[in-house]
């Protein structure tokens, strides 16, 4: 059997739709410098568990005040243009950080991916906006003959992703390991792999739901009533790591 992993957007609607960050989640931007966390990527496009989007933050007006304010963010499928809602930019040289008028924040598109957590050994989604580490990523996955993937789509390799710097002088690295899929991994995926459905994103629910489904048991999704659509360089040099545990 042959599974589509990769999602296709990573490898080169419209309507927004609200939505809020699934727990756990993590983001490589909460590292620290000098620090990593390594992951198992888990499942793949074609199961649901891998998805490209874009991200941006909104605001609302406030029913009492009249000012606006933060509102969370809006996931798309597409690159959303300048909706009305869309946040202003912050004047981060004064001290009261206020609001620009006439600027937006430029959203961001993403990669999501159900992976399982080395230090913290659950299943999370990685929410990667950092265009370098898809770069990377890309890199990697497309060495099929030395990063593979198990039927069930389930990497035979892990990646350890490192920050380094701060600020503009960030960056993101990604190391990756083989390492066969432990029998304690594959127990844990095929009990709560139909709890995560990453597609929710663009319905405003939460992945963690699993996949919706309509009264008489049919899959939901389909095209909404706004008119979105939901539907289910150089090879790094290979590191075999055989610990069982990860």
């Amino acid at each position: 059997m042959t599974l589509q992993v990769i999602p296709p957007e990573l490898l080169e609607v419209k309507d927004k739709i609200e939505t809020k960050e699934a727990q756990p989640y993590w983001k490589p931007s909460s590292l620290k410098d000098g620090e990593s966390e390594e992951f198992r990527l888990l499942g793949c496009y074609e199961t649901g568990h891998a998805i490209m989007g874009w991200q941006y933050a909104s605001e609302i007006q406030d029913p009492k005040s009249g000012d606006l304010r933060f509102n969370g963010y809006v996931v798309t499928r597409s690159h959303p243009g300048q909706p009305s809602d869309i946040a202003r930019e912050t004047d981060w040289s004064k001290a009261e950080r206020p609001k620009i008028d006439g600027t937006y924040v430029k959203p961001r598109r993403f990669l999501a991916w159900v992976a399982t957590s080395a230090a913290r050994g659950r299943l999370e989604v990685l929410f990667i906006e950092q265009k370098s580490i898809r770069e990377q990523l890309t890199e990697v996955l497309q060495e099929v003959e030395d990063y593979t993937w198990t039927e069930e789509g389930l990497a035979n390799f892990s990646i350890k992703i490192s920050k380094k710097g701060a600020g503009l002088d960030t960056r993101y690295t990604i190391m990756p390991k083989v390492r066969p899929v432990p029998d304690k991994i594959k127990k844990q995926w095929a009990a709560e792999s139909d709890s995560i459905w990453l597609p929710n994103y663009f319905e405003g629910k939460d992945p963690f739901d699993g996949k919706q489904v309509e009264e008489k048991g049919l899959p939901a999704g389909g095209t909404d009533k706004r008119g979105a659509h939901v539907e289910p360089t150089k090879a790094k040099k290979k590191v075999v790591d055989t610990n069982e545990e990860f």
